[in-house]
């Protein structure tokens, strides 16, 4: 920073006892400049809905900058909780793991705020857009954003709390946003990072999912090849939100409106996956892992020598042609048989538990089962959960009254499960079977599949811009619907939203 000090020349007024009353005396004056507007927006953003503990730092132009669509992550960092003991999220583990880590992570994610540059000292309006981190002056958030629901209450609320006591000691406005809402814009995060140049700059780090590498893996697991076109969604789109804990078939009709579909009627598609590894792969091999993330080790293990190979010919996947052949029972011919999910209705719903449990009967009828029928059942498990995920979409797609979805031109699917490449290719495979090539099935680079805090602050971004801020009296919430036609009414049903456009 620097002092702005100027020599002015000012005419006084003589004094009867002065011998020089007509002569000019100089004066050093301090001026106090006007703080210019900013021109970005910079939000911290923190998700502990489960068992990752997730910070980001999002910048993007303001909306009355040329290049408002764009946007930088200059920061984004997980922990997830060690749950092994457990074999699977244990939530008194997770928020004793989000109260050890949140801190660490917060002070790391301060160093990476902007610097501020060198301006004229001016007045208080100045001064408190400014922070000091380690010595040097940076930029402060405009904003906190952070996950208030839908999770865990106890592991949300230890987000929460962080993120209101930020906000109160920066004096800056809270936003306690949706996380489903924030996975199903997810690719529009995506498309602005694409534009802001995020996904070329070599300061990106592998394990970020933004790489080069995960951009060709996930240009592979839509069928593509080469670098992913990153379009941005714009609504109306459909939303496919599949998780650990969520399974939702939803028409994303704007930021707020989120008309949910179907849904699962029992366990989620995640949720199921993981229990299907748990008793398909060998326990030796279950043991070699670091995490509970069971899911993506499944499709490892069905698919072992997928590396530099072209996916959709190493699957050997034909997508069937009419729903009458996709609901036929499979008959492994080793003595074994599953039954699609929900195959002799067309409800809009979906059912994981019924065909976990044919799973598990499988491999316990058969402890000697050798790992090449392993990864047979693993193969064929899958591609009929995932069948199932599409036969539903389909659906909406033919159902009488489908001119509501006319306007759809994309197909948004998000969330831990939407890494899974095969999951990818039969979505696109049966889109085309079933006359919907045209749509665009747009996913994120796997490490924004899954929970994050990038996704979190990109939520709190559009609902900023829309005026949307947060009272800090707001609690978590474990249960918190998109769709507005839900009890509660939806993303904005639930209280604590002040609108400053309003």
């Amino acid at each position: 920073m620097r002092l702005a000090w100027f020599p002015t020349i000012r005419p006084c007024v003589p004094a009867a006892h002065s011998p020089r009353a007509t002569a000019a005396r100089p004066r050093l004056l301090l001026l106090l400049p006007r703080p210019s507007p900013r021109r970005t927006l910079l939000t911290l953003a923190i998700e502990s809905s489960c068992d990752d503990t997730c910070v980001a730092v999002l910048q993007k132009p303001s909306p009355t900058s040329r290049s408002s669509d764009a946007a930088r992550l200059l920061f984004h960092e997980k922990v997830t909780s060690d749950n092994r003991h457990f074999r699977g999220v244990h939530p008194l583990t997770a928020v004793v793991s989000h109260t050890a880590h949140l801190g660490p992570l917060v002070q790391a994610a301060l160093r990476a705020l902007p610097e501020a540059p060198a301006v004229p000292i001016g007045g208080y309006e100045t001064w408190k857009r400014l922070l000091w981190v380690d010595g040097a002056v940076r930029l402060k958030p405009d904003f906190v954003t952070v996950t208030r629901g839908p999770g865990m209450t106890s592991n949300l609320a230890t987000g929460l709390n962080t993120a209101k006591g930020l906000a109160a000691a920066w004096d800056v406005p809270l936003l306690g946003v949706n996380h489903m809402q924030a996975h199903a814009l997810t690719p529009r995060l995506v498309a602005a990072l694409a534009r802001g140049g995020a996904l070329e700059d070599a300061r990106w780090r592998p394990e970020h999912g933004l790489a080069t590498v995960a951009k060709r893996r996930m240009a592979a697991a839509v069928g593509g090849s080469g670098d992913v076109d990153h379009q941005d969604p714009q609504f109306p789109f459909l939303s496919l939100l599949v998780s650990g804990g969520h399974t939702l078939l939803v028409h994303s009709r704007s930021l707020t409106d989120h008309l949910i579909l179907a849904e699962a009627k029992n366990i989620a598609i995640g949720d199921m996956l993981d229990k299907c590894a748990r008793v398909i792969i060998p326990a030796s091999q279950i043991a070699g892992v670091d995490n509970v993330m069971y899911g993506p080790l499944l499709e490892k293990f069905a698919f072992p020598d997928d590396a530099g190979q072209d996916y959709p010919a190493a699957y050997g996947y034909t997508a069937p042609p009419r729903r009458v052949d996709e609901i036929q029972v499979f008959d492994s011919g080793r003595g074994w048989t599953l039954t699609p999910p929900l195959s002799g209705t067309s409800a809009l719903a979906y059912d994981f538990a019924g065909f976990n449990s044919q799973v598990q009967r499988v491999v316990e009828d058969r402890p000697d089962m050798g790992l090449e029928e392993r990864r047979f059942l693993a193969k064929h498990a899958m591609r009929l959960t995932f069948e199932h995920l599409a036969s539903r979409l389909l659906f909406v797609l033919r159902a009488e009254g489908g001119a509501a979805y006319e306007a759809v031109r994309t197909v948004v699917v998000a969330g831990g499960v939407a890494s899974n490449r095969y999951l990818m290719h039969i979505l696109r495979s049966m889109l085309a079977a079933r006359g919907f090539g045209h749509l665009q099935i747009n996913a994120p680079p796997p490490a924004l599949c899954t929970d994050n805090a990038a996704m979190i602050a990109w939520t709190g971004m559009e609902m900023y811009e829309a005026g949307w801020r947060s009272k800090m009296d707001v609690l978590a919430m474990r249960k918190w619907p998109v769709d507005p036609r839900a009890e509660g009414g939806g993303i904005l049903g639930a209280e604590g939203w002040v609108n400053v456009k309003m």
